[in-house]
């Protein structure tokens, strides 16, 4: 069983059936969906989901979908919690190719799992900090 961590975007797009996923990550969301995998959601990503909701960004039902898939007995979608292992790699994530707190916490959320991010964030993908798929 492989690891993942998940962005915002990925998951929202995995959730809402988007074409805007990669075929690569598609079929990762979908082997997750049949336990194959397991993908770690960054805390971080309930608050930005929040927060998009309140701009009218996305429906409310995007956020009891997560929360609905992280409280599946045995499921796939875990909480990556936001604590001291989190905070301890933000140092190494550089702000300056990362501007976005969230995307920052969430990059530092995959560097303290060790696990590759899913993510098509270009700053992400070109600052390195983490292996990344799209």
């Amino acid at each position: 069983m492989s690891e993942y961590v998940t962005d915002t975007h990925a998951l929202y797009w995995h959730l809402t059936e988007s074409s805007r996923l990669s075929k690569t990550v598609s079929e990762i969301f979908q082997q997750a969906d049949a336990g194959l995998h397991r993908i770690f959601v960054p805390g971080i990503i309930l608050i930005e989901v929040v927060y998009l909701i309140e701009k009218g960004r996305v429906s409310e039902t995007s956020f009891e979908t997560i929360i609905k898939l992280l409280n599946t007995p045995d499921g796939s979608y875990h909480i990556a919690p936001l604590d001291e292992n989190t905070a301890r790699a933000m140092f190494s994530v550089p702000r300056s190719g990362i501007p976005d707190m969230p995307d920052r916490i969430i990059v530092a959320t995959a560097k303290s799992l060790k696990l590759p991010l899913i993510t098509r964030d270009e700053k992400i993908i070109r600052a390195k900090v983490v292996p990344t798929l799209w």
